[in-house]
């Protein structure tokens, strides 16, 4: 079966794409998180996977599904059913020229090599071409021409978190990153712990206890004594993690 929908991050260079299957299309707030990852566009339903979602859920659901995410917001059903229709219709026309792509690819390869490249990718649960993109993805890393990291991920030492910012991490760690679940150096797993702790008790001394959900009124030194530490946290956590990992910085934590 062709993927039904995928997940990729555009900001990612390699490493960047998976697909969903039928088993998690078939979980309603599954399917909610994919309509917003497609809004954003950051992920794509294709034909078939169109198909799949409608004899699975029906329009009603899914125009239910939708409303909560936002993503068409139609006023009505008929309006609803009318999108998801033009949406297949461009799906089908991708398609096609997907197929034509993969055409010329077999044309010049063995019937042993398609053979081949077709078991192994239905033994993963993709499709050719996916198999295809990911593993020109993973040679170009392997072979340094890209000469980008495997692993990119968020840090926030306000949240004691890491998030995955590309698929290779996703698949690997999942969205949310517990520090432990990262190769670094047990000091600096307890610095990250002892930061977020000052952080929490930084917001609740400065807190106005009339306004609970007024931003805390913090001392500009005293956040530029918590933005020095977490800096040089993040310096640490780049220099333990080594080049397969890029964890991106910001200009201010407070």
């Amino acid at each position: 079966m062709r993927e039904l929908a995928f997940r990729y991050f555009p900001h990612s260079p390699c490493g960047n794409y998976r697909e969903y299957t039928a088993e998690e299309l078939k979980d309603p707030k599954k399917v909610e998180t994919l309509f917003d990852l497609c809004q954003i566009l950051e992920a794509y339903i294709t034909a078939e996977g169109w198909h799949f979602l409608i004899a699975q859920h029906g329009f009603q659901k899914l125009y239910e599904i939708d409303k909560k995410s936002g993503w068409f917001d139609e006023d009505t059903l008929e309006e609803f059913v009318m999108r998801i229709c033009g949406q297949i219709e461009d799906a089908e026309i991708l398609r096609e020229k997907d197929k034509a792509e993969y055409e010329s690819f077999e044309l010049q390869s063995t019937p042993e090599a398609i053979r081949d490249l077709k078991a192994y990718a239905e033994s993963k649960g993709m499709s050719p071409q996916a198999l295809i993109r990911t593993a020109l993805a993973e040679y170009r890393h392997t072979r340094g021409e890209l000469h980008t990291p495997l692993y990119l991920i968020n840090f926030y030492p306000e949240k004691s978190e890491f998030f995955s910012l590309n698929c290779a991490a996703e698949e690997r760690f999942g969205y949310r990153i517990n520090p432990d679940a990262l190769p670094l150096s047990p000091e600096t797993q307890a610095e990250i712990r002892a930061l977020y702790q000052d952080y929490k008790q930084k917001k609740e001394r400065y807190r106005d206890p009339k306004d609970r959900y007024a931003p805390p009124d913090i001392p500009p030194e005293v956040t530029a004594f918590f933005n020095q530490r977490a800096d040089a946290l993040y310096k640490r956590i780049t220099a333990e993690l080594g080049p397969d990992y890029q964890i991106t910085e910001a200009a201010q934590w407070f």
